[in-house]
């Protein structure tokens, strides 16, 4: 039996990808992976939280490119940190604004619907 982790499985990815591989390719890999495993990608969002609040531009990258989760619970939470990505890496500031604005309609539509 293999011993590792998620953790261990998107770093491996992460290092060995080709060179220029986008952002969201990689993300696509990690989004599929989600319902591939038997915590619902619990493990996996740990990560891409790790990555969105690490030093890694190219990590930060992937994490902000996944589509499957959402990476924090509450939309302050997620502003606070985005709010950082975006002093950091001011180019990545529209994708933060695209998932908020995702988030804020999701919220909505639950609110709405009282799901």
């Amino acid at each position: 039996m293999v011993n590792m982790n998620i953790e261990g499985v998107m770093e491996y990815l992460f290092e060995f990808r080709v060179e220029n591989l986008p952002a969201e390719a990689l993300a696509e890999v990690f989004d599929r992976l989600i319902w591939c495993v038997a915590d619902n990608g619990k493990e996996i969002s740990i990560v891409q939280k790790k990555w969105l609040e690490g030093e890694s531009y190219e990590k930060c990258s992937i994490a902000l490119a996944m589509n499957e989760i959402f990476p924090y619970e509450e939309v302050s939470e997620m502003k606070e940190a985005f709010r950082e990505i975006t002093k950091k890496w001011p180019g990545l500031g529209s994708r933060c604004n695209e998932i908020i604005n995702s988030r804020v309609k999701q919220n909505a539509l639950q609110k709405r619907y009282n799901f």
